[in-house]
């Protein structure tokens, strides 16, 4: 054995031995477990071989240098078949650092993945861009891969939702990849935006979708299996909704009870709450100050980061009012959902029967919508993702002043998508 061939061997047997949960990566695969029976680690006339299998893989790979090592993580040169260089990397799942790489890894294999369905599903189409980049400056993120497809002057959005990154955050990145493009390629016509989503996760974009403006742009759903085949999907099939509305009750209706002032820091959603409930005509003159309900429907707010209150005006039309004291890039989309689930129990004439509202005859005219936040954290893509809903939805922000933990005014409103309209100082 020579000496770089003992120093490699000794190198990666001593990683592998001392690691808690050792496994093999090569960029663009899954990963493998390194464990006894299931890899080997030899020595072929002086030149250093690791090979590891599973039931779909057997990968075989020279080792020639190691390029770097850090805790719990190997990251080796070796050479392919023929004698094309590439990368390996041995990873220790048992150390939290090295999730980092074990996510970025998992973003790899499902771009390829991604690349072979928009390949399968867009024949004719020439994939022009491809990444998993971030990109902060234009809110790309790296957790979906998105790509840009071109025939001739036309072209479409994709982006794909990967087995371990969040399918229902897909949507808001996806048009904004849509809108960024349709910005950047102004002598590209890109009408549509395809969206690659897990089996059996596709349920809240599909639904969130038929209540798009179709004259903005087109959609089209496709659903794949763990064997990475995809089909495509159609939107009508996602009209039922699984929703529940609970009776009405005095708890619900006083909402959260804070006494004291640390609330103030440590819950900012909680505390808006309080303040806004008792004084939510400063939201909207014209909505009834009581009775106010919160997690109506039956979602869980403290799961969904937003909190969720449901008001009348004086013309008895239901208004939502969608809290947030920070950005949050998902703020429009989350309020959709909780505008679908509202308008269907209205539709279903559920919330006077159910006790809420009593004395008052709700107008059957689909709820409004207010997006509640301090007028700095309204995240920037607030309007780009309010532009693609339809026009039947009766949407408005409402930004407060930077004092709203001691006094709510609101120093600015804005309709929709259009830009805001400033009725006091930021400062105030």
């Amino acid at each position: 054995m020579s000496e770089d061939a003992d120093f490699l061997y000794g190198a990666i047997h001593g990683f592998i031995q001392t690691s808690r949960t050792p496994v093999l990566l090569e960029p663009g695969e899954p990963q493998i477990p390194l464990q006894p029976g299931n890899f080997s680690l030899e020595v072929r006339s002086g030149r250093v071989t690791l090979q590891a299998w599973d039931e779909q893989r057997n990968i075989s790979r020279r080792v020639t240098a190691i390029s770097e090592e850090r805790a719990g993580r190997l990251d080796l040169v070796v050479e392919r078949f023929g004698k094309r260089i590439g990368t390996l990397q041995l990873l220790d799942l048992g150390r939290p650092q090295v999730q980092t790489a074990v996510r970025r890894a998992a973003r790899l294999t499902y771009r390829e993945t991604f690349r072979h369905s928009l390949s399968r599903q867009f024949p004719g189409w020439r994939i022009a861009e491809l990444s998993t980049e971030q990109d902060l400056h234009h809110t790309l993120s790296p957790s979906y891969p998105r790509a840009l497809l071109k025939k001739g002057t036309s072209g479409i959005a994709a982006i794909g939702a990967g087995p371990e990154s969040d399918p229902d955050g897909l949507l808001s990145f996806g048009l904004i990849w849509l809108d960024h493009l349709r910005r950047r390629e102004p002598r590209l016509k890109i009408p549509s935006l395809a969206l690659f989503l897990p089996l059996g996760r596709e349920r809240a974009t599909c639904l969130r979708l038929l209540y798009f403006d179709s004259v903005v742009a087109a959609y089209s759903v496709f659903v794949y299996s763990p064997e990475g085949f995809e089909d495509p999907v159609d939107l009508s099939d996602y009209g039922n909704i699984d929703t529940r509305l609970q009776r009405a009750t005095e708890a619900i209706r006083t909402g959260h009870a804070l006494s004291t002032a640390k609330y103030r820091e440590a819950f900012p959603e909680f505390w808006l709450e309080k303040q806004i409930r008792a004084d939510i005509q400063s939201i909207d003159a014209g909505i009834q100050s009581s009775p106010v309900y919160g997690q109506v429907p039956a979602f869980a707010a403290t799961d969904r980061g937003i909190i969720d209150l449901l008001a009348v005006d004086i013309l008895g039309r239901l208004a939502i009012l969608e809290l947030k004291a920070s950005q949050d890039i998902h703020l429009p989309l989350q309020a959709l959902d909780y505008w679908i689930r509202v308008k269907w129990h209205l539709d279903r004439n559920e919330f006077s029967p159910n006790g809420y509202f009593p004395g008052v005859a709700l107008a059957p005219k689909p709820p409004r919508m207010l997006l509640v936040a301090p007028s700095l954290d309204f995240h920037p893509t607030t309007e780009t993702i309010l532009s693609y809903l339809s026009p039947s939805i009766d949407v408005e922000r409402k930004g407060l002043g930077m004092r709203w933990r001691d006094k709510i005014q609101v120093v600015f409103h804005a309709e929709g998508a259009k830009r805001p309209e400033f009725i006091g100082d930021t400062q105030s």
